[in-house]
Protein backbone atom coordinates (compact mmCIF):
# COMPACT_ATOMS: atom_id res chain seq x y z
CA UNK A 1 0.00 0.00 0.00
CA UNK A 2 1.28 3.48 -0.90
CA UNK A 3 2.27 5.64 2.11
CA UNK A 4 -0.42 8.23 1.27
CA UNK A 5 -3.12 5.55 1.21
CA UNK A 6 -1.79 4.10 4.46
CA UNK A 7 -1.84 7.54 6.12
CA UNK A 8 -5.34 8.21 4.82
CA UNK A 9 -6.63 4.87 6.10
CA UNK A 10 -5.25 5.65 9.59
CA UNK A 11 -7.31 8.85 9.90
CA UNK A 12 -10.36 7.50 11.70
CA UNK A 13 -12.58 8.43 14.63
CA UNK A 14 -10.64 8.50 17.89
CA UNK A 15 -7.17 9.04 16.40
CA UNK A 16 -5.11 11.77 18.06
CA UNK A 17 -2.65 13.68 15.90
CA UNK A 18 -0.15 16.49 16.42
CA UNK A 19 0.37 19.17 13.80
CA UNK A 20 0.22 22.81 12.75
CA UNK A 21 -2.81 24.98 12.00
CA UNK A 22 -3.16 28.33 10.29
CA UNK A 23 -3.17 31.25 12.74
CA UNK A 24 -1.74 29.13 15.58
CA UNK A 25 1.95 29.65 16.30
CA UNK A 26 2.67 26.19 17.71
CA UNK A 27 1.73 22.60 16.90
CA UNK A 28 -1.50 21.32 18.45
CA UNK A 29 -2.84 17.94 19.45
CA UNK A 30 -6.17 17.24 17.80
CA UNK A 31 -8.68 14.42 17.78
CA UNK A 32 -10.63 13.09 14.81
CA UNK A 33 -14.23 12.83 16.00
CA UNK A 34 -15.87 11.83 12.73
CA UNK A 35 -16.00 12.01 8.98
CA UNK A 36 -18.53 13.52 6.63
CA UNK A 37 -18.65 11.47 3.49
CA UNK A 38 -15.13 10.46 2.49
CA UNK A 39 -13.16 13.68 2.47
CA UNK A 40 -14.03 15.94 5.40
CA UNK A 41 -12.92 15.17 8.96
CA UNK A 42 -14.40 16.76 12.07
CA UNK A 43 -11.92 17.42 14.83
CA UNK A 44 -11.54 18.81 18.32
CA UNK A 45 -8.41 20.42 19.74
CA UNK A 46 -6.68 19.01 22.81
CA UNK A 47 -5.48 21.73 25.18
CA UNK A 48 -3.27 21.69 28.26
CA UNK A 49 -5.57 24.13 30.08
CA UNK A 50 -9.13 25.38 29.96
CA UNK A 51 -9.19 29.03 28.93
CA UNK A 52 -10.68 31.77 31.11
CA UNK A 53 -13.66 32.45 28.81
CA UNK A 54 -14.66 28.79 28.79
CA UNK A 55 -14.50 28.54 32.59
CA UNK A 56 -17.05 31.38 32.86
CA UNK A 57 -19.63 29.72 30.58
CA UNK A 58 -21.13 26.48 31.95
CA UNK A 59 -22.30 25.23 28.54
CA UNK A 60 -18.70 25.42 27.26
CA UNK A 61 -17.02 24.31 30.49
CA UNK A 62 -19.01 21.07 30.61
CA UNK A 63 -17.68 20.21 27.14
CA UNK A 64 -14.04 20.11 28.31
CA UNK A 65 -13.16 16.44 28.69
CA UNK A 66 -10.19 15.53 30.83
CA UNK A 67 -7.75 13.00 29.39
CA UNK A 68 -5.01 11.79 31.70
CA UNK A 69 -1.31 11.57 30.93
CA UNK A 70 -1.32 8.12 32.53
CA UNK A 71 -3.64 6.90 29.72
CA UNK A 72 -1.87 8.70 26.86
CA UNK A 73 1.92 8.23 26.76
CA UNK A 74 2.45 11.13 24.33
CA UNK A 75 0.98 13.76 26.69
CA UNK A 76 3.31 15.68 28.97
CA UNK A 77 0.47 16.38 31.42
CA UNK A 78 -3.25 15.84 31.91
CA UNK A 79 -5.09 17.69 29.13
CA UNK A 80 -8.57 18.56 27.93
CA UNK A 81 -10.45 17.82 24.73
CA UNK A 82 -12.21 21.05 23.80
CA UNK A 83 -15.52 19.75 22.48
CA UNK A 84 -17.18 23.15 22.18
CA UNK A 85 -16.65 23.68 18.47
CA UNK A 86 -16.09 21.20 15.67
CA UNK A 87 -13.43 22.17 13.18
CA UNK A 88 -13.03 20.53 9.81
CA UNK A 89 -10.09 19.54 7.66
CA UNK A 90 -9.85 17.72 4.38
CA UNK A 91 -8.76 14.12 4.96
CA UNK A 92 -6.41 14.29 1.96
CA UNK A 93 -4.60 17.32 3.39
CA UNK A 94 -4.15 15.57 6.75
CA UNK A 95 -2.76 12.49 4.97
CA UNK A 96 -0.42 14.70 2.90
CA UNK A 97 0.82 16.40 6.09
CA UNK A 98 1.45 12.98 7.65
CA UNK A 99 3.46 11.91 4.60
CA UNK A 100 5.40 15.21 4.67
CA UNK A 101 6.00 14.77 8.42
CA UNK A 102 4.18 18.01 9.25
CA UNK A 103 1.62 16.02 11.25
CA UNK A 104 2.19 12.91 13.35
CA UNK A 105 -0.26 10.26 14.51
CA UNK A 106 0.24 10.03 18.28
CA UNK A 107 -2.30 7.43 19.38
CA UNK A 108 -6.00 6.83 19.88
CA UNK A 109 -8.55 7.78 22.48
CA UNK A 110 -9.39 4.89 24.79
CA UNK A 111 -12.68 3.19 24.00
CA UNK A 112 -14.17 4.42 27.30
CA UNK A 113 -13.06 8.03 26.70
CA UNK A 114 -14.39 7.94 23.13
CA UNK A 115 -17.77 6.60 24.28
CA UNK A 116 -18.03 9.31 26.97
CA UNK A 117 -17.08 12.03 24.48
CA UNK A 118 -19.58 10.84 21.87
CA UNK A 119 -22.36 10.67 24.48
CA UNK A 120 -21.57 14.25 25.52
CA UNK A 121 -21.44 15.75 22.02
CA UNK A 122 -24.55 13.90 20.85
CA UNK A 123 -26.48 15.34 23.83
CA UNK A 124 -24.98 18.85 23.63
CA UNK A 125 -26.99 21.85 22.47
CA UNK A 126 -23.77 23.41 21.10
CA UNK A 127 -23.99 21.36 17.89
CA UNK A 128 -26.63 21.48 15.18
CA UNK A 129 -28.53 18.41 14.03
CA UNK A 130 -26.54 18.54 10.77
CA UNK A 131 -23.21 18.55 12.66
CA UNK A 132 -24.38 15.67 14.84
CA UNK A 133 -25.58 13.66 11.83
CA UNK A 134 -22.43 14.38 9.81
CA UNK A 135 -19.76 13.81 12.45
CA UNK A 136 -21.13 12.10 15.57
CA UNK A 137 -23.33 9.37 14.05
Amino acid sequence: MHSFDLAKSAIIRGVILHGYFKNIDHPKFFLIIGEHEDDLCGLFFVNSNINFFTKKHPEFFEMQMLIRKSDYHFLDYDSFIDATKIRTLNKKSIATDICNQKTQIKGSLTENDLDMLLDAVRASKLFSKIEKDNFFG
